[in-house]
């Protein structure tokens, strides 16, 4: 019996960073209360109720205009020292999902082939929009360019094209006002970002950072049960666990020929897995239990393995697209 890779594996990056931001946008514009871990406010700081009502307010005013998440990040910026904990957390997220709800119109006006001609022309590899704004004369290109990287987000290419995402970096600056759960996140999906994890069906990653990054994001689960970013987190997750335990279309776990389990990803599981031997990890336990079916099979994926998978990894259980 041989079982096919599941069909989530031929997502690119692109699917990950603007799927998952269905659950969020789901959310009403003002988070609830009930999904922000309480703070208090910083000691050196007079902040009081109404006046960071007030700067919130006027936060939502410059957000929700047309084109206005540059000036709102601006504002936010500006005023974030002003305001409570619980209003800089909810103005952060709230940013978040803006970002998210514009990336799509971004997007399409880049990959207007013109366009992508235009960039693909001036592009040199990891280049920033800053960089490729040096580059051309195109006022209206350098003009979209700018709103882009001013909107929140970084620049990448993918499979001949090039696209923007999502700049966790850039929201690195407001971890300090907001709460511990949405500072954790930010730092988990700016890793994301920062170095992509798949691209065109391939792991872009070592196998050891794929699994710390798995076990972050679970110890993210861990410690904040009822954070509002909980369900973004577990997709995340998900994925991390299908490419733990199934590999990717072009770095399959098990050779396409040989069924033989790659010799890195041995390496690399055992070396977490001796590391890590004393943290109390669900996810650990589940891939220990692994090696253990699949150094009985010699690491070739036989019945026995396949059997395994299929009853502790069942792929439409983590599958986030069905």
């Amino acid at each position: 019996m041989t079982l096919s890779l599941p069909s989530f594996k031929n997502k690119t990056v692109r699917t990950l960073l603007t799927a998952t931001a269905i659950a969020m946008l789901l959310q009403t514009a003002a988070v609830p209360a009930a999904g922000i871990a309480s703070a208090a406010p910083a000691a050196d700081t007079k902040v009081t109720s109404a006046s960071s009502t007030a700067i919130y307010k006027s936060f939502q005013t410059k957000l929700y205009k047309k084109n206005g998440l540059p000036e709102a990040d601006r504002y936010l910026e500006s005023k974030i020292k002003q305001v409570t904990p619980y209003h800089a957390t909810l103005m952060v997220m709230q940013l978040e999902n803006a970002r998210y709800k514009a990336l799509t119109a971004i997007e399409d006006r880049m990959l207007v082939p013109n366009v992508q001609d235009q960039m693909l022309k001036i592009y040199k590899w990891n280049d920033s929009f800053t960089q490729m704004m040096s580059r051309t004369k195109d006022s209206a290109l350098r003009s979209l360019l700018q709103q882009a990287r001013d909107s929140g987000y970084r620049l990448i290419p993918i499979e001949g094209s090039l696209y923007p995402i999502m700049n966790y970096a850039a929201f690195e600056k407001y971890t300090s006002y907001v709460n511990k759960d949405i500072k954790q996140y930010i730092r988990i999906m700016a890793v994301e970002t920062n170095h992509i994890s798949t691209e065109d069906g391939g792991l872009m990653i070592g196998y050891q950072d794929m699994l710390n990054r798995a076990l972050n994001q679970e110890q993210f689960l861990n410690d904040y049960p009822n954070s509002n970013r909980k369900q973004k987190i577990q997709m995340l997750l998900n994925e991390y666990t299908l490419y733990t335990f199934y590999g990717l279309d072009n770095t399959p776990l098990f050779d396409y020929d040989t069924n033989i389990m790659d010799a890195n990803a041995q390496k690399g599981y055992k070396a977490v897995l001796q590391r890590s031997s004393s943290k109390d990890s669900a996810f650990l336990k589940k891939l220990d239990a692994f090696m253990d079916v699949v150094s009985e099979s010699k690491f070739e994926k036989t019945e026995a393995v396949e059997k395994w998978l299929e009853e502790n990894v069942p792929v439409n259980e983590y599958s986030n697209y069905e």
